[in-house]
């Protein structure tokens, strides 16, 4: 009989990296590393540290890359598993949501993570195991965000909160003029939901027919209890060239935690 998992952790891996490329013709950007690890194995190791006891990883179809990497993490014995994204639920970056709907229905509440976008800086899975906390306590669904310059904020999501510094959601805009933003509280792609959500992923035409985990996120918030957390963690992403030199900079200045250091500590938790 197969054990379900109480807490797992959905790490999407199955991006194109179309601003890499060629390099990511060959090579997936979640494998771009970040000191001696990949970006996807610093992500691993936060959501195992934040609590999670199993780890999806959901990779790009026809990759053999990133499912090698976590054969080898499994071998070694963390509890990962590399599945293929399911296409036929629609394109977008809930699709990994999706392709797992069977798992994720009977647990109480799940991680998600993007396995292009690495917190540094801070303890491996603080802030994802608070953002935990808050779900476990009540929330129906807990976001990251972080703040940035005001003239950045056409270039993503923002989360807007029902009072000045607080933490209740009352709507998540994409890519707003600055102008009319108050605090520009960037989405960080880091979420706590519960299987509810999946309800709320489907095809939209304001993200050009696909299936948008922000905008879904920002339906729940119209209804429910949904908190965001302000990350305490640097959040950088390998997607992008210029924030990937940042990612290297900013590890020069601290070791970060390692998935095979993770396993060490995990057996000797459990011994």
């Amino acid at each position: 009989m197969t054990v379900r998992p109480s807490c797992p952790a959905v790490v999407t891996a199955a991006g194109h990296g179309t601003r890499f490329r060629p390099f990511t013709q060959y090579v997936p950007k979640e494998m771009l590393p970040i000191g001696t690890q990949p970006a996807v194995g610093h992500v691993i190791t936060e959501c195992l540290a934040a609590g999670a006891d199993l780890v999806y990883v959901v990779t790009r179809p026809g990759d053999p890359i990133v499912p090698a990497y976590v054969a080898d993490l499994r071998q070694q014995g963390m509890p990962v598993q590399a599945i293929p994204e399911n296409l036929d639920h629609g394109y977008g970056n809930a699709a990994p949501l999706l392709t797992l709907a069977e798992q994720l229905a009977g647990c109480e509440v799940f991680m998600v993570a993007f396995g292009d976008d690495v917190l540094l800086g801070h303890p491996a899975g603080s802030d994802l195991s608070a953002m935990l906390t808050l779900a476990t306590s009540g929330a129906d669904a807990v976001i990251a965000a972080q703040l940035i310059d005001h003239e950045q904020i056409a270039s993503f999501g923002v989360v807007e909160v029902t009072e000045p510094g607080g933490d209740r959601v009352s709507r998540i805009r994409q890519r707003p003029d600055p102008a009319t933003v108050r605090e520009p509280l960037a989405v960080v792609s880091r979420l706590v939901l519960r299987p509810a959500i999946l309800r709320h992923l489907i095809p939209r035409p304001e993200a050009s027919g696909e299936v948008d985990l922000g905008l879904a996120v920002g339906d729940q918030a119209a209804v429910t209890d949904v908190r965001v957390r302000r990350l305490t963690a640097h959040w950088v992403t390998v997607g992008d060239p210029r924030r990937y030199a940042d990612a290297l900079a900013h590890h020069l200045h601290g070791h970060e935690p390692t998935p095979q250091g993770l396993i060490g500590a995990r057996t000797a938790r459990t011994t």
